[in-house]
């Protein structure tokens, strides 16, 4: 049986470090740019397209 990828979304950049957005948490989680470029190269992680251009900078 196959997990589903969860849904997140990037609310917002500080510095080098990213705020994600989960599902039923309230508080965005900061990480930093290693682990947000490991995040969308990852199929466990699936990112709302409303952030495009943060994920084209992180890219670079």
């Amino acid at each position: 049986m196959e997990n589903k990828p969860v849904k997140v979304r990037l609310v917002g950049k500080s510095g080098r470090n990213y705020n994600i957005q989960f599902p039923y948490l309230h508080i965005p989680v900061t990480v930093n740019e290693t682990l947000y470029r490991r995040m969308l190269k990852s199929p466990d992680y699936q990112f709302d397209n409303g952030m495009e251009r943060f994920k084209e900078r992180a890219a670079n």
